[in-house]
């Protein structure tokens, strides 16, 4: 690996990709639809951008909700939709706010908690009174998400399924850290010009790409990841979600042994190292882990036909018809 992708990871890990943009600009509150099916919907304020596939089964097999990872969106899980779609199931993915197409805004709260809450609100918009319950699915720091929304209600969550994922044990303090440049102006305008200018190159995304893929991502690939990542506003919005995430709802992983949870592991990820799986189940007995030889970090794009598979597996198991 090289100096500069080192660098990279340490940013994002110490100091949550303080940011991606050198000269941002106010985010349109409005914007052409990058997807057939993406829409817009503000939520207590917050414009999150969700996509919809609707299967041709009636009634669905079941509904399932996918949330990205850090620097992700949508994009993310796109070799996984159609196959669900086929398979009879409906499918809601959305961006998180400062992610993706979604709100850049810097006053919003990015903790665990409160995304849950901007979720199942749109949930409940979208699907009025409905109350199917959810296969929830996350991936990397999506998964801290997938697990909020599912312990936010129980009830209505199906199954989670975590994919090289974060999890944590209680919710409290999860994202905070030790320094924040948001509170020293010079350094924070350093970090910016750096990225900027250093990090936030197709070339070098190509190179984290090939890190997290273990293997050389297509153009496709690298524009996919990109392209959300030059809306304005992204690099204050990325560092808001490490200096505004104070948890509203404390939460507990073991309301989660009454759900079925899959987990679902690359086997060279060396982002989120294959042992965090264990420890998962250590919180989790019921957890099923399924390792996936030879993929890095993101097994949903690199192995998606044995990823379709495993999930596939594990949602017919407890699917039926759903009323």
């Amino acid at each position: 690996m090289s100096n500069r992708i080192r660098i990279f990871l340490l940013i994002i890990a110490v100091l949550g990709l303080t940011a991606l943009l050198v000269h941002p600009s106010p985010i349109p509150r409005t914007f052409k639809n990058p997807f057939r099916n993406s829409h817009l919907l503000e939520v207590d304020s917050v414009v999150l951008h969700y996509r919809v596939w609707t299967s041709n089964a009636r009634p669905a097999k079941g509904r399932v909700l996918f949330i990205h990872g850090f620097t992700g969106s949508t994009y993310s899980f796109r070799k996984n939709y159609d196959s669900l779609v086929n398979a009879g199931y409906d499918i809601l993915a959305v961006d998180l706010p400062a992610f993706g197409y979604s709100d850049r805004g810097t006053w919003i709260n990015h903790s665990q908690s409160h995304r849950a809450i901007l979720i199942w609100k749109l949930i409940d918009f979208i699907y009025k009174s409905d109350t199917t319950k959810w296969n929830i699915i996350g991936h990397c720091m999506g998964g801290a998400v997938a697990e909020a929304v599912a312990l936010m209600k129980p009830v209505r969550t199906k199954s989670l399924t975590l994919i090289d994922a974060i999890f944590f044990k209680e919710n409290s303090g999860l994202m905070i850290v030790a320094f924040s440049p948001s509170k020293n102006k010079q350094l924070k305008h350093f970090y910016v010009d750096y990225v900027g200018h250093y990090l936030l190159t197709y070339d070098l995304m190509a190179k984290l790409l090939e890190s997290g893929y273990k293997k050389k991502p297509d153009s496709a690939d690298v524009t996919g990841y990109m392209m959300p990542l030059k809306m304005p506003q992204t690099a204050e919005a990325f560092e808001s979600t490490f200096s505004n995430c104070m948890e509203v709802v404390p939460l507990n992983s073991d309301s989660l042994r009454n759900i079925p949870v899959l987990v679902i592991w690359g086997s060279r990820d060396s982002w989120l190292p294959p042992r965090s799986a264990k420890m998962i189940k250590t919180y989790v007995p019921q957890a099923e882990i399924h390792t996936i030889s030879g993929a890095g970090h993101m097994p949903m794009e690199t192995n998606p036909v044995e990823f379709n598979g495993i999930l596939m597996e594990f949602l017919n198991r407890g699917s039926g018809v759903v009323r």
